[in-house]
């Protein structure tokens, strides 16, 4: 198993949900976390894109890379609005001064983000553009002879190229798929699958499918990953305890205004189960629901996150689940989810960044059968812990 982190965002802070509890990540507070992450357990960490106020991914990651060893980078691109040969030459050079530590996260072509860039195009063009993108990027990264493209007919890129690969054929490539049209594009060109989170049942079912088109494209079954929040304490008491907490933050008017709880509505009252029903009706009568009726499988909950709040449906394409309980809950739910559905391969997420990501190598990543081959043995924590700095 590898545990990722998460490195940069738009925000920081206990609860950044809410104005008095979030920070704005400056360089200082992104140095500590990095440093943070490369000497813990921690394989790498993903850096999000498309977020407003969250800082691009490859500055963040070249601003730390000489501040780490070990640590790989999982940077989100999405295709076209950077030309392929910009990308590659980005990537030689990451790769090169970071000694060969990125991977890269083939988001689909959104058309809102497309549209925010100036890029307009229908649904299958959209598909054609991403399938092109890769290939030719993967092209110019190895040096080879770039393939025929209707959207990037690139011409001489040596005139503007030159470093030499680091990892070959190319840095490795993640990726996921909201619809079954992308699901077969995303199969054909990514080495890690990222299922969409849910339970452990639902899980399998979206890496069976997943399975299922790399072996009608007669590809190799990709490894697979899911990225989900956490939320770990030393007992399943203090685990709640601290949800409470943190949904004390977060005002009833503040949950009805964002997207979670409004996605719930457009799906109906009528449609909500038993469960969902009380938060929703909690929400609408000003209240805030109980941390426990948020709870949609054992130690699995859709607690708030920032621009979400409480996706009470859990209809949203990147919901805020989160993992829950003792470390010895959350280690099983992990170790059930890789049994399940084969996924070997997580990204966690916890604000505030840098304090969680001690207590998650503290507690959970001890009860993990970590790769030892990418994972340093955990350190003592007594005398390492986080250095405060201000909001």
């Amino acid at each position: 198993m590898e545990v990722f982190w998460t490195l940069g965002g738009s925000s920081d802070g206990p609860h950044p949900w809410n104005a008095d509890g979030r920070w704005r990540s400056d360089i200082r507070r992104l140095a500590q976390v990095a440093m943070a992450i490369d000497r813990l357990p921690f394989s790498g960490a993903l850096l999000a894109i498309g977020v407003p106020g969250t800082y691009d991914p490859f500055t963040v990651a070249a601003s730390v890379a000489p501040l780490t060893e070990r640590m790989r980078f999982l940077i989100a691109v999405y295709p076209g609005l950077i030309t392929p040969t910009q990308l590659a030459l980005m990537s030689l050079s990451l790769d090169q001064l970071s000694a060969g530590r990125l991977m890269l996260n083939v988001v689909g072509s959104n058309p809102v983000t497309m549209a925010a860039h100036g890029v307009h195009l229908e649904k299958a063009d959209r598909y054609e553009m991403l399938d092109d993108y890769w290939r030719v990027f993967r092209a110019l990264y190895a040096g080879e002879a770039v393939p025929e493209s209707r959207f990037f007919p690139v011409r001489d890129p040596e005139t503007f190229l030159g470093l030499e690969p680091v990892q070959r054929p190319c840095p490795p490539l993640w990726g996921a798929s909201g619809s079954p049209e992308g699901l077969g594009r995303v199969i054909s060109l990514v080495d890690t699958y990222l299922s969409h989170a849910g339970t452990p049942q639902e899980l399998a079912q979206r890496t069976g499918a997943a399975r299922a088109v790399a072996a009608e494209q007669g590809r190799p079954t990709p490894s697979f990953g899911v990225s989900l929040g956490v939320l770990v304490r030393e007992t399943e008491e203090e685990a709640w305890a601290e949800a409470e907490r943190k949904l004390g933050h977060i005002s009833p008017e503040t949950i009805a205004g964002l997207r979670g709880y409004q996605a719930a509505q457009a799906a109906g009252r009528d449609a909500a189960d038993e469960r969902e029903g009380r938060v929703m009706d909690a929400i609408a009568s000003g209240r805030r629901p109980a941390a426990r009726d948020l709870e949609f499988h054992p130690n699995m909950w859709t607690g708030p996150a920032e621009r979400v709040g409480i996706d009470v449906r859990r209809q949203l394409p990147l919901p805020g689940t989160m993992l829950i309980g003792s470390a010895e809950q959350v280690a099983q739910r992990m170790k059930e989810i890789e049994r399940l559905a084969g996924i070997e391969r997580f990204i966690l997420w916890a604000p505030p960044t840098l304090e969680e990501a001690y207590r998650v190598a503290d507690l959970l990543l001890p009860l993990l059968d970590l790769d030892a081959q990418l994972a340093p043995p955990v350190p003592s924590l007594g005398a390492a812990r986080p250095v405060e700095v201000s909001a």
